[in-house]
Order: C-alpha cells, then structure tokens, then sequence
C-alpha cells in the first residue's frame, strides 16, 4: 500500500507549458482524504513551490533546492547547508564561467549576483523572491546551494569548467539543459527523501517517486515504485524500476490512478 508519493515538477509533474493535469488538484484531496502524503522534490525553493502549488500549500510536503531544504506541516529540516566561506568562494569561482548568472540560495530568498538584465525574468520564474547584489561577499545568511544560470547549456559549459576547482566537499549537479547547482556532495533529494521517511515510519515499498532529470537518480532510489519519465534522460531510466508516460502526457497522474488509488477508491 503506498503512503508517500515524491514527484519532481519540472519536466516530470507539470507539461513543457509548466501546466497541471486538469485533473491533479483533485487526486491531490483524495490522497489526503486517503493520507497518502504528497512531496514535491525540485531545484526550486521553498517560496517558490508554495506559490505554484497556492490554495493546496498546506496539503503537500516539500524537498527543495535539490535536497536542501525539507517542509510541511509536521517536518522542517535543513540538510548540509554550505558555510559561508564555502559559498562565497564558490560564488567567485563561478563568476569566472563565460556567459552564466549566479544565484546564491537562502531558505526565504535569493540573491542574484550582479546579473544581465535580460535574464532576470528566466531567473526570477524559478527564484521568485530575490535581491540584486553587487557584493556577494556581505551576504551574512545561510546558504543552501549555489545556482548557475547557463544560456549556453550548463553539461556543455559550467560544468566542464568547474570541474577539479571546487572544494571538495562540494559537488556541480547539472539539473536541467541550463541550470546546475553546487551542493554538499553529501546531500540529494534522496537524502531528503530518506529523512522524510525516516520520519513518518514509511518504507521504501510503500513509496512512489517520479524523475526526468539526472538530480533525480537518487531520489528514485529510495523508492520501490519509481519512475522515469518517457522523455527522461537514459542515465534516470536506468536508475527507475518503471517507466512513465511523458510529463506532457501527465504520466504521474496516470500512475497515482493506477497503483496509489485503484484499491482505495
């Protein structure tokens, strides 16, 4: 019997146009009428996620920044945040990458490192709640990851350039064709799953989770009913038990019908 449901939502929950299933609002209240607990697992903060999901906020249990931040009504957890120090060298680091836009991510906001001003409003869609600085080296708040904006393509780009000059402590996760985030290698959103379920008692048998991109490997690890997405990359469907239909075919929602509700409704 499945308890606890973790989705990704870019490219895995939501279609290419960032839209629900017509229908998922509502599967979301028969799983809390049923208490099967829905998690949102994404690169995204905390703030961001609970204006997506608006009115159902308090529903729903969230993963953010890739692992770094866990929430909900019962639960709220940070997982290895950087140290300062580490953050702004990395910060100085990443300025020296060609093109890209660095974002230094706290849990309420985020501060955008002197950016072009003709990609705030890329920024700002995923970083809601944001301060335009000029000195990253006054930032005085912990910080949870921090972000490359990549126009050129963060596998091709950022990545290759920062490989061998981070910290060691320090891992780049490329999470999308142009983003790419810089976390303590120890932490993933399938640590912040493991923790979530560590915490409420449920197994990794009584689990679901749903991916598409390579910072979801680990989260579909720690789930028996995990899935890759149809238009996955190879490395997540190799790392899945299943494969779903595509985020714009809403496969996650199929999936939830198929084996979280068939026998509960």
């Amino acid at each position: 019997m499945i308890k606890l449901i973790a989705s990704d939502l870019d490219g895995t929950l939501v279609n290419d146009q960032k839209e629900f299933a017509p229908d998922f609002f509502d599967i979301l209240k028969e799983l809390t009428k049923l208490d099967i607990k829905f998690c949102v697992a994404s690169g995204r903060s905390t703030y961001a996620l609970k204006k997506v999901f608006s009115k159902y906020r308090d529903d729903i249990y969230y993963i953010s920044d890739n692992g770094g931040y866990i929430s909900g009504k019962d639960i709220e957890e940070t997982l290895l945040p950087l140290s300062l120090q580490t953050a702004k060298d990395t910060v100085k680091i990443c300025l020296e990458i060609p093109k890209v836009q660095v974002i230094m991510c706290a849990k309420d906001k985020a501060y955008f490192v002197n950016p072009d001003e003709k990609y705030i409003p890329d920024i700002s869609f995923y970083y809601t709640d944001y301060e335009i600085i000029s000195d990253y080296t006054k930032v005085d708040e912990q910080i949870l990851k921090v972000a490359v904006f990549d126009p050129i393509g963060s596998a091709k780009n950022a990545y290759p350039f920062l490989k061998g000059k981070l910290d060691k402590t320090l891992v780049p996760v490329v999470s999308s064709v142009e983003w790419l985030d810089i976390m303590d290698k120890g932490r993933n959103k399938g640590l912040a799953l493991d923790t979530l379920q560590k915490h409420f008692g449920i197994k990794k048998s009584e689990t679901m989770a749903f991916g598409d991109f390579n910072n979801d490997i680990e989260l579909l690890k720690e789930a028996d009913f995990s899935f890759a997405m149809q238009n996955a990359t190879d490395a997540v469907k190799n790392a899945a038990n299943y494969i779903a239909p595509s985020n714009n075919d809403f496969g996650v929602v199929q999936k939830i019908k198929e084996i979280a509700l068939s026998d509960r409704v």
